[in-house]
């Protein structure tokens, strides 16, 4: 008894989806969604100027890096302070 609802539970469901009408879309649609896809594609940047960018920018980095490290370091500070000198003329 319990195969004999099951099956018939089956045939039930089998009975909705042979129901179902199938959708048919607009006529452009397909041309529509390539033109959308062919747009989004044009306005991507080239994988060639990602990669330029990114070793310029690794060029840069890499000098910054070396002009800070290598900087001389004066413990001195007369080098800094300026001497007043107050003559306008040589005399």
């Amino acid at each position: 008894m319990k195969d004999s609802t099951s099956n018939q539970q089956m045939e039930n469901s089998l009975e909705l989806l042979n129901s179902i009408q199938k959708a048919n879309p607009p006529e452009g649609l397909f041309l529509k969604i390539e033109q959308k896809i062919d747009k989004v594609k044009s306005n991507l940047v080239p994988l060639s100027w990602i990669k330029v960018a990114a070793a310029v920018f690794v060029c840069v980095f890499s000098i910054e890096i070396y002009v800070l490290t290598n900087q001389v370091q004066t413990t001195d500070l007369s080098e800094l302070i300026q001497t007043a000198d107050n003559t306008l003329y040589d005399e």
